[in-house]
């Protein structure tokens, strides 16, 4: 054999675009995607059913505010529970619902990183702006996503700290600190504006029924839109499997 027939050793050029493939299309366990489907699944099943109860289970006394907060913490029940419970359950229920889909999405971007962000552009509509400007400048782009992961570790949020590969403990620590403060800070909205707070569980007290009755059917035309539209985090799950599964 001649040396012109001799196999080519890889240049420093063809180990980089190794390496940036490797990173691009890490290797992972099939069983990964429908793993996190479903845990994704089960966290929205669960605020979506928050969202049609929460007028009975936040009436003072007859209500269950702690179980409400385990289905569904967002802002609003955050702020309408804070001043019916007490410190130490309210925080530790509340962190543990505000984190738990932070994970699912941290590693749904780390492990699927350039076609997650694609699935993410469907599903977060609104966020292309933030996916863009990460895009044109990934390495200068770190410490904004520092301050989001902060500030408002939400799913998108938590999927591009993925894609990033943001250190997992920077992650975990940005994350609690930050949901942390964001529980304080709706728990002292709540004590401030108690009043205002109590006038508007009377009135969701006297109307329950209606307003229960209003919240099934805001909760059923929104699956419907996001199902038959295909948009949204619905739409997205059904898509999952499709976009980013493997071939």
């Amino acid at each position: 054999m001649t040396d012109s027939e001799l196999p080519n050793e890889p240049t420093a050029a063809d180990a980089s675009a190794l390496e940036a493939s490797s990173a691009e299309h890490p290797v992972h366990p099939r069983w990964l995607l429908p793993l996190l489907g479903t845990g994704i699944a089960v966290l929205l099943v669960a605020a979506n059913i928050g969202n049609v109860i929460w007028v009975r289970w936040s009436i003072p006394v007859t209500g269950h505010p702690l179980w409400l907060l385990a289905l569904n913490s967002s802002n609003r029940y955050l702020l309408i529970t804070s001043i019916i419970t007490s410190w130490p359950p309210y925080v530790a229920i509340a962190m543990a619902r505000l984190l738990a889909p932070d994970p699912l999405f941290y590693i749904l971007g780390y492990a699927y990183r350039g076609r997650a962000l694609g699935w993410a552009r469907n599903v977060f509509p609104g966020m292309d702006g933030f996916f863009d400007q990460f895009e044109q400048d990934r390495s200068g782009f770190k410490r904004i996503l520092d301050v989001a992961v902060l500030i408002a570790p939400n799913n998108p949020v938590c999927l591009l700290a993925g894609v990033a590969a943001m250190p997992i403990r920077r992650f975990l620590a940005l994350n609690l600190i930050g949901t942390l403060g964001r529980i304080i800070l709706m728990r002292c909205l709540g004590l401030i504006f108690e009043d205002q707070i109590r006038d508007l569980l009377d009135v969701v007290a006297r109307y329950q029924r209606w307003l229960t009755l209003g919240s099934l059917a805001l909760v059923i035309g929104y699956l419907i839109y996001q199902t038959v539209g295909r948009r949204g985090i619905v739409g997205g799950l059904e898509n999952l499997e499709e976009e980013l599964g493997d071939e």
